[in-house]
């Protein structure tokens, strides 16, 4: 299961983590607002940071306040779910259709990676859904900053729309490490390769940023990623696949310096002012 991206992995990931805005809110409560536009404007933020704020806890203060952390977090996913309805069935100005039909689609994989996490005993699988509630609230708060965007009539900046794809980067780095463990079973590798499909997936689907050419490496490293992931599940699971070994290792170098390209992109436009 060698993998080139695998093997840079590490050095990479402190890059990107580091592009990942940290998600701030103002003011929490039900989605009360006739308008369900305003609505996530008001309140989202404030719940993916509830959220988060268990689901990424690493402090000692925070692991003793877990049991109010939960309670907490289960009333966002209340709160954020009851939105993800009512937008999903709401008549709104054409201007936010695409914006909020993306928030409704993120709002219901991050809904079902919640329900998930507290049904499953498998290690291997909270680990995994722990990444996906990171990248996903932050798909849901890049949703959120065009949105805002949209409603200012202004340009969205290059460094608030980022957010999601930089952290999808980051949950595909952890997955693709977990392939290059020397405790890697072949049950890991195709867990850990059906992550990387979704995650490509979920890139490609938000390639709608202000920079064309950004969101032309990020469906080419995607749809190059999903390929190699294919792939590779069909192997580990004895199948045919529809690549060779070869065609799969020659696709892993293109992929190890389309994920360069993309880092060293990222970076300069979320500098460029």
């Amino acid at each position: 299961m060698s993998h080139p991206l695998r093997r840079v992995a590490a050095t990479l990931a402190i890059a990107v983590a580091s592009l990942v805005p940290v998600i701030t809110g103002t003011s929490a409560g039900a989605a009360t607002s006739p308008s369900i536009v305003s609505s996530i404007l008001a309140h989202t933020d404030n719940y993916l940071t509830s959220v988060r704020t268990y689901f990424l806890c690493t402090t000692a203060k925070c692991k003793k306040e877990r049991p109010t952390l939960l309670k907490s977090a289960r009333s966002a996913m209340s709160g954020l779910s009851a939105q993800e309805s009512t937008a999903a069935a709401a008549h709104i100005p054409s201007k936010y259709r695409a914006s909020v039909d993306l928030f409704v689609t993120d709002m219901r994989n991050l809904r079902a990676s919640f329900h998930e996490y507290f049904i499953t005993a498998s290690t291997v699988i909270l680990s995994g859904l722990v990444g996906n509630i990171f990248y996903q609230t932050s798909d849901v708060g890049s949703d959120v900053n065009l949105l805002r965007a949209v409603s200012k009539n202004t340009p969205v900046s290059f460094k608030l729309w980022v957010e999601g794809e930089a952290a999808t980067l980051v949950a595909m780095q952890t997955d693709a490490a977990a392939l290059q463990s020397s405790t890697a079973t072949k049950s890991i590798g195709i867990y850990a390769n059906q992550l990387l499909e979704a995650e490509s997936t979920a890139m490609a689907a938000h390639a709608n940023g202000p920079d064309r050419s950004f969101n032309t490496l990020l469906k080419n490293f995607a749809h190059h990623q999903q390929r190699i992931s294919q792939s590779e599940i069909l192997f580990l699971q004895g199948k045919k696949a529809p690549m060779s070994e070869t065609q799969v290792a020659n696709l892993n170098v293109t992929v190890a310096a389309e994920f360069a390209s993309l880092i060293k992109a990222e970076t300069a436009l979320v500098k460029k002012k």
